[in-house]
């Protein structure tokens, strides 16, 4: 199981994959805050995905 703190993570493939899925949510969380009846408010989407992207760049950056 790969963990979910980038710095532990080892596997070249691993941290590959978890980057393009932190970028994958991201960029749904943007999408749903843009649906008709969302709950989820563009600010609050945008802190999340914000947060995902940073995530993804520490799994690109091998930090």
């Amino acid at each position: 199981m790969t963990s979910p703190r980038p710095d532990s993570v080892t596997c070249l493939a691993c941290r590959e994959h978890a980057r393009v899925q932190h970028l994958r949510l991201a960029e749904q969380l943007q999408h749903l805050a843009t649906m008709p009846g969302s709950t989820i408010t563009p600010a609050r989407a945008h802190r999340v995905a914000e947060h995902h992207r940073d995530l993804a760049r520490k799994f690109a950056a091998g930090d």
